[in-house]
């Protein structure tokens, strides 16, 4: 009788058990990503807060949009908005779909933070750790936190960051990337499509997004998540020894993040196929400016030229010598 009574008590304890550990973040990938739940299944189930399941599609509105006269910069495809008030300030074609490099990565960060606490640990497949050119640095074996992991996808641009955080949050790159384009579809991003959480394109596949897709996945980024905020105005960033990881310095290589006033981060990055590619922010007086550009010939030198016309246009003075 006994027996059988602790059986009757143990069944519905492991199932309770069960069900806590199965649903936990980052679980599939510490299993090797067994499961029987499809990606947009495990996308669904696996939102930290509700409040990421249903978003409101939000747009900026260009019917207003008036090209300022003698006004030109070499990207190909340009956007410009002050997001404290959703006015258009610049446009060039900036519907257009075209490869946009490394700032994919600030598409997987938000994935990432929505699906998974910032204290998630993640350990270092191999194949993460022999992705290259761009390098956080880390090596097969060591445990990172996710929030050390962001700030080596951002401020270093890792590859490697990204593929670790991939497999980390949702068990596979794979299924990252699915839960990448479920999100840009959520947000109403109807011209961009993922096919890695990097930018690199290595097995040639068709991926794109435009200048004004973009703009509205980083004004997302920074109105809700307060760590990316801190993240993209790192200027650099430090992992002290432990016993699960190296001691790691990281530095921001985001043009004019040290230079032009007020700007604070995003996102460079650049491949032969997408060419340069920035995203960047910058606060001065009342106004938020936030520029995309793409295709540029010297992105650094056209985010100087964006950014003075852009706060000129909200009436707006910046001093500095930068040109």
């Amino acid at each position: 009788m006994r027996k059988v009574l602790i059986f009757a008590f143990s069944v519905p304890a492991i199932f309770i058990f069960l069900f806590f550990v199965l649903n936990q973040p980052g679980f599939y990938a510490k299993v090797g990503g067994v499961n029987a739940k499809t990606p947009e299944q495990l996308y669904q189930d696996s939102f930290v807060d509700e409040k990421y399941k249903a978003l409101p599609q939000f747009y900026f509105d260009e019917t207003g949009y008036i090209l300022g006269d003698n006004f030109d910069i070499s990207a190909k495809h340009a956007f410009a908005v002050d997001i404290s008030n959703g006015k258009v300030l610049f446009s060039k074609d900036s519907r257009t779909r075209v490869p946009v490099a490394s700032l994919v990565k600030v598409m997987t960060a938000i994935v990432a933070l929505e699906h998974a606490k910032e204290d998630l640990e993640i350990t270092v497949s191999e194949k993460a750790s022999s992705i290259e050119p761009n390098l956080m640095g880390v090596s097969e074996g060591e445990t990172y936190l996710l929030k050390e992991l962001l700030y080596g996808l951002i401020l270093n641009s890792g590859n490697d960051a990204a593929q670790a955080i991939a497999e980390g949050v949702a068990g596979s790159k794979d299924n990252f990337v699915v839960w990448m384009n479920l999100r840009a579809e959520g947000l109403g991003l109807k011209d961009t499509k993922f096919v890695d959480p990097d930018g690199l394109n290595l097995n040639d596949k068709e991926y794109y997004s435009t200048a004004y897709d973009l703009a509205v996945l980083s004004k997302y980024a920074l109105d809700t998540f307060p760590l990316l905020r801190e993240i993209f105005a790192a200027f650099s960033y430090e992992l002290s020894e432990t016993p699960y990881h190296k001691y790691l310095y990281l530095e921001n290589l985001t043009n004019l993040i040290s230079t032009y006033p007020g700007v604070k981060g995003i996102k460079i990055g650049y491949t032969v196929e997408a060419g340069n590619t920035l995203i960047t922010y910058s606060e001065n007086g009342e106004a938020r400016i936030l520029g995309v550009l793409l295709d540029s010939e010297n992105q650094r030198y056209d985010a100087i030229l964006l950014l003075d016309y852009c706060f000129d246009r909200e009436g707006v003075v910046v001093k500095h010598n930068l040109l």
